[in-house]
């Protein structure tokens, strides 16, 4: 991951549940990066300087648990409802025939605005992403469960705060190849 400054001007957008922060770098046609769960856009670190020279890359920091501006209280953060809101931030940029690239649940909710809204998508990138009876992956569908529990959230921040716990196959243990640096784990949680 670099550094968020690598990935464009901070910039923030209006939307009806809310306001979503997002950087842009590059001009062209442009790409909509979708990331998932309790992570930001500085995900795409690695690939957005790569592809800034030839399209235009946009970097939202969708509310889905690292974003550093909360919706508003009784936003719809529901599956359908984040697909609304992918929807409706390409509105509020006056984006048309975009790429989507999503990975993890950012990948579920790209498949559900190309389902729902085709004439918006040109393009549709896949990484290792959510799909079908695979949402959420088996080892977090506790998570599903701990978001309707109160304290849950603060629960989970508490242990992600404790270096070894990181790296359990609860939390990010069995997620990635390599064990994530310390360094972007505080990034995606503001520790």
């Amino acid at each position: 991951m670099v550094g968020k400054g690598q990935l464009g001007e901070e910039r923030e957008v209006r939307l009806s549940g809310g306001t979503v922060r997002y950087r842009e770098i590059g001009e062209g046609e442009p790409v909509v990066f979708v990331h998932g769960l309790l992570v930001h856009g500085g995900l795409w670190g690695g690939v957005v300087p790569r592809l800034s020279g030839s399209f235009r890359c946009i970097v939202p920091d969708w509310p889905l648990g690292a974003h550093g501006v909360a919706m508003e209280a009784g936003a719809d953060l529901s599956f359908g409802g984040m697909t609304r809101i992918v929807v409706d931030f390409l509105d509020a940029l006056g984006l048309r025939g975009v790429t989507l690239v999503g990975n993890d649940t950012g990948g579920a909710i790209c498949q559900s605005v190309v389902a729902s809204y085709p004439e918006r998508v040109h393009r549709l990138v896949l990484t290792n992403c959510d799909a079908f009876e695979n949402f959420l992956p088996p080892v977090l569908r506790y998570v599903q469960w701990g978001a309707h529990v109160p304290g849950f959230v603060s629960l989970m921040s508490a242990v992600l705060r404790v270096g070894a716990l990181r790296r359990l196959p609860i939390t990010f243990g069995w997620l990635t190849r390599r064990p994530i640096e310390d360094r972007v784990i505080d990034s995606y949680w503001r520790l």
